[in-house]
């Protein structure tokens, strides 16, 4: 069973109607801040680190030095214009210590970094635009805190970026289509590790949905997937896969590709029962030409009541139901594109059995 207990609220503002906490979620604070570390323009300046041709160091692959890649959210309740982007974090992978952001509206800034304990695990990060701390006691659990970015608080969700087992992140957004007058909305986007799936063609196994809501400020972790059956692609191929997510960001490979199946999901958000389906592959579309673009595939027809059947829904790749409220998550990366050779995954397997079952 594929298990990584982390279904938490990690980050509270203010307290609201809207996925309330409840008392078993853990919320995460530190005390670790550190105000003697002052940066210059200048020295922001000149840190060249480019994420573009950045590539981790092998000798780092089990070290807590070297490259992690996440995403980061400003969370002021309310604000339409809370920061969305991508974050790199380089901790001695080129012999410095810096970060890098680039947000979905392709703003880059970057953050000069400095070690603040005796065996280099803490970290404080400064740069023009903001403040952060960053702990790799545990290098596959790394946590940042006092977040502080455009003078609003926020958050960075990461994880190790190794040689040969490449980290990636997508950033989404979600938003409520059941009451135009009551709308939940904010922002959705996955985490992969690299770590592969050996059920599923190598594809990397999803390591994170990171999920933030505007209306109140708070940010959701699910790291705990259920095992499903992916009809709509394999039949009885394949049975019990874990949740995939492969992702070549189009900074890196042209167009960018990706695939990520994670039906049939659930996990306590707040005071109710998060369940939401995700799913897309570059892949079917790459076999079968131009009839499933921009489609969403899913092992549900969401009828009323629904039916455990495969079903291809133009433009919806995440569909979710919470409290009593529906909506859909949607993301921003290009998806219906040819795919290229990706290493470790066996790409031409995936496709051969695709082309077997559709």
């Amino acid at each position: 069973m594929y298990n990584m207990k982390k279904q938490i609220l990690l980050l509270s503002v203010f307290a609201s109607a809207f996925f309330v906490s409840c008392s078993d979620e853990e919320i995460i604070t530190s005390n670790d801040a550190i105000t003697d570390f002052e940066v210059t323009i200048e020295q922001i300046e000149q840190i060249d680190f480019d994420p573009e041709t950045a590539e981790p160091n092998n000798r780092f692959n089990d070290a807590s030095e070297g490259l992690y890649h996440g995403v980061i959210v400003t969370v002021e309740p309310g604000q339409s214009d809370n920061l969305h982007g991508k974050i790199w974090i380089n901790i001695n992978n080129d012999g410095h210590y810096n970060a890098t952001v680039v947000t979905n509206q392709g703003d880059r800034f970057k953050f000069l970094g400095k070690p603040v304990n005796f065996d280099n695990s803490k970290f404080v990060f400064r740069g023009k635009r903001g403040t952060f701390d960053y702990d790799i006691s545990d290098i596959n659990n790394p946590v940042a805190t006092n977040v502080i970015v455009d003078s609003k608080p926020g958050h960075v969700a990461s994880v190790k970026d190794r040689a040969g087992q490449r980290a990636a992140a997508i950033l989404g957004t979600f938003a409520t289509n059941d009451n135009p007058d009551d709308i939940i909305s904010g922002t959705w986007d996955l985490l992969t590790d690299g770590t592969p799936n050996p059920d599923a063609f190598n594809f990397p196994l999803l390591t994170e949905v990171v999920i933030t809501v505007t209306n109140n400020g708070n940010v959701y972790s699910d790291t705990d997937f259920e095992m499903f059956n992916y009809l709509c692609f394999f039949e009885t191929t394949i049975t019990e896969i874990a949740p995939v997510f492969l992702h070549e960001d189009p900074m890196t490979t042209p167009n960018g590709r990706n695939e990520f199946w994670a039906q049939n999901q659930s996990f306590q958000l707040g005071n109710a029962t998060l369940e939401y389906w995700l799913g897309q592959s570059s892949g079917l579309v790459d076999s079968n030409g131009s009839t499933f673009v921009n489609h969403g595939f899913h092992n549900s027809d969401f009828a009323d009541p629904p039916s455990n059947v495969c079903t291809a829904i133009d433009g919806q790749k995440g569909i979710w139901t919470w409290n009593g409220r529906t909506g859909t998550s949607s993301f921003d990366d290009p998806f219906d594109v040819p795919m290229l050779h990706s290493e470790n995954v066996d790409y031409e397997a995936f496709k051969q059995v695709l082309r077997q079952n559709n």
